[in-house]
């Protein structure tokens, strides 16, 4: 943190140039006036330093920031399938939106924790790794996609498993001491041919959390996805089948399968509704202090300090010299003194009393 900073005032090569053109002229005019050596000399050494602060130097002055951090990690896996877009939350909005709602409403009820936000569909990722940053959170929930219909194959509810366990491990390695909780957030539709795996072997790295059933036994209608630059209108989803709309149903049942695994509740989210959950006591807050740069302490009024020297010691020069010449005071400038006469010659080609020359 005590590296030299820089903030020119002029673009580097524009600096460089100005000042190297300066120098070159202060070096050849003390060259070429020996009488003035000395004061080109002075002169280069203050265009020396002027080019010096203007570069702004300056040394970073450290900040220390600190906030509150309870000991509790938070990790939320969400369902982005085809079918968490089906039109059966509040009526006729896609169930996506109804699990955004209950993620927002977990971070204001645990804003000094920690959360991290995974999604899975055909694979699982983490699209917030753990962090007190709950506006990171906020984006990454604004931009929330489900996968597009048309590369989806299907998937198994319980993708996220063996991602889940990878992050898990590793936050308890990282902050042993840090509570963690897990809640799924999904529909239960199984859309692959493989059985579901079991995901009781999360239980022993959770200390809590649910699994929240979006969706119901009516089921609602899937509106295809597509790419941002596909500007057709979508149209729903079509059982091949049937050719009608496909309708895809909650199953509540696989949904209260996982929450056995994890050891947790099961809630069957409905809009309007609170998720009642309960976080634990926050009695582990920590102060966590974070460093970084508050600012930067110039240093740029030091090299001021001889600049000022040498404009004084130039005033007084300049004002000496205007004494001389008589400018200072008001009057005209002083004649040169005349040139003293010679010896007066008489005769007629001296300088008599008719004037000096060779007569008439």
């Amino acid at each position: 943190m005590n590296d030299l900073v820089l903030s020119p005032v002029l673009p580097w090569p524009v600096l460089a140039g100005l000042a190297g053109l300066l120098l070159a002229g202060c070096a050849v005019l003390a060259v070429r006036t020996r009488g003035r050596r000395l004061q080109w000399s002075m002169r280069g050494a203050a265009v020396l330093v002027l080019a010096l602060a203007l570069l702004r130097p300056g040394v970073p002055v450290p900040g220390v920031a600190e906030r509150a951090e309870s000991a509790l990690d938070v990790f939320v896996a969400v369902d982005t399938t085809a079918s968490m877009i089906a039109e059966d939350w509040n009526g006729d909005e896609p169930r996506l939106s109804g699990a955004v709602e209950d993620i927002r409403r977990l971070m204001e009820q645990a804003p000094e924790a920690r959360f991290s936000l995974v999604t899975f569909a055909s694979t699982a990722q983490t699209v917030v790794p753990l962090t007190t940053d709950h506006a990171a959170m906020g984006s990454a929930l604004e931009v929330l996609r489900p996968e597009l219909t048309l590369y989806s194959s299907g998937s198994s509810i319980t993708e996220p498993a063996a991602h889940l366990r990878t992050r898990l491990e590793k936050a308890a390695e990282d902050r042993p001491e840090n509570a963690r909780l897990l809640f799924y957030l999904g529909d239960g539709e199984q859309t692959s041919d493989a059985e579901p795996a079991p995901m009781s072997d999360l239980a022993d790295l959770v200390d809590g959390g649910a699994v929240y059933g979006y969706g119901t036994e009516a089921g609602g209608r899937m509106l295809e996805t597509s790419s941002y630059w596909d500007e057709s209108e979508p149209a729903h989803i079509e059982d091949p089948e049937t050719g009608e709309p496909a309708v895809s149903r909650i199953d509540t049942a696989a949904l209260e399968e996982i929450a056995g695994d994890l050891g947790v509740d099961f809630a069957h989210r409905e809009a309007g509704t609170d998720p009642g959950f309960a976080f634990p006591e926050a009695d582990r807050i920590v102060q966590a202090r974070e460093e970084s740069r508050a600012g930067v302490a110039e240093y740029t009024w030091a090299l001021f300090i001889p600049l000022t020297v040498w404009l004084a010691a130039e005033a007084v020069l300049a004002a000496r010299g205007l004494r001389r010449t008589g400018l200072l005071s008001g009057g005209r400038p002083r004649a040169a003194a005349p040139t003293p006469a010679g010896p007066r010659i008489p005769g007629p080609y001296g300088g008599g009393p008719h004037g000096g020359g060779w007569g008439r």
